[in-house]
């Protein structure tokens, strides 16, 4: 699957309510039936940050198309014109407030305790309301090309760690999306960032006591230290959208 990741930092205009009225009341809506959309995800900081957080951030949004060629032509699609519209029309013009993007594949990796998710509560088991906390990192790689199988060598078995229930580690695709005869994403303005990282946990406690552990200080510190200009935050998450295709029956 290909996930756009959009770094979001609050709009000058807007307090955090009255972006998140627009955001939660109707941008988010027009996101659910995107073309040939599969996986939508919307992630808001958490008041109380990691000493390892580090940038400017308030939302972080993630889509996820099964292919390139799907994710294209929902951006020239009119239900992607409609998303675009939304958000230009709401968040403005001002460069700040979309400072980067992620167009990547993700790698996940083994946890032993992995998430559980409930189709029918439509979240994750851990909390009443299906939210999780999930570290979000992004970055630029000094080796764009091996950073992933770098990452994989050395952080693999991060997942080993009781309080770690998923870990995903994506790089970008390296490619940019042509909007009608004249337009592009990533904009002039924008970082297309080489690599996320995220990790997710039951509660924003549990994230802290694994966040200032010593096996998460010392990948990190590797990681930015084999990239540049990273940012990375801790977000309380919500799925929004997931699609499955049912896999073809068989008999064992």
């Amino acid at each position: 699957m290909i996930c756009f990741n959009w770094v979001i930092t609050l709009p000058k205009h807007l307090t955090a309510e009255e972006f998140d009225r627009w955001y939660l009341g109707i941008h988010t809506g027009y996101a659910k039936i995107a073309h040939r959309i599969v996986r939508y995800n919307i992630n808001r900081r958490v008041a109380r940050q990691p000493a390892a957080a580090h940038g400017e951030f308030f939302r972080i949004a993630q889509e996820y198309w099964e292919t390139w060629d799907d994710m294209e032509a929902c951006w020239n699609h009119h239900t992607g014109h409609a998303l675009l519209g939304d958000g230009l029309v709401n968040m403005g013009l001002d460069p700040g407030t979309l400072p980067g993007i992620a167009l990547t594949t993700q790698t996940q990796f083994d946890v032993d305790r992995p998430a559980q998710f409930s189709s029918f509560r439509r979240g994750y088991r851990a909390r009443a309301d299906g939210t999780i906390t999930r570290f979000i990192a992004f970055g630029m790689a000094n080796d764009r090309a091996g950073i992933g199988a770098w990452y994989a060598a050395n952080f693999a078995g991060l997942g080993r760690h009781p309080l770690l229930r998923e870990h995903v580690f994506g790089t970008t695709v390296g490619r940019t999306i042509r909007l009608g005869l004249v337009g592009r994403l990533p904009e002039a303005h924008m970082l297309s960032y080489d690599w996320n990282l995220e990790l997710w946990f039951d509660s924003n406690e549990d994230a802290h006591a694994f966040l200032a552990d010593r096996p998460f200080g010392e990948m990190f510190a590797a990681l930015r230290g084999a990239s540049h200009s990273t940012l990375g935050g801790l977000f309380r998450g919500q799925e929004m959208l997931v699609q499955n295709t049912a896999i073809a029956h068989r008999d064992d």
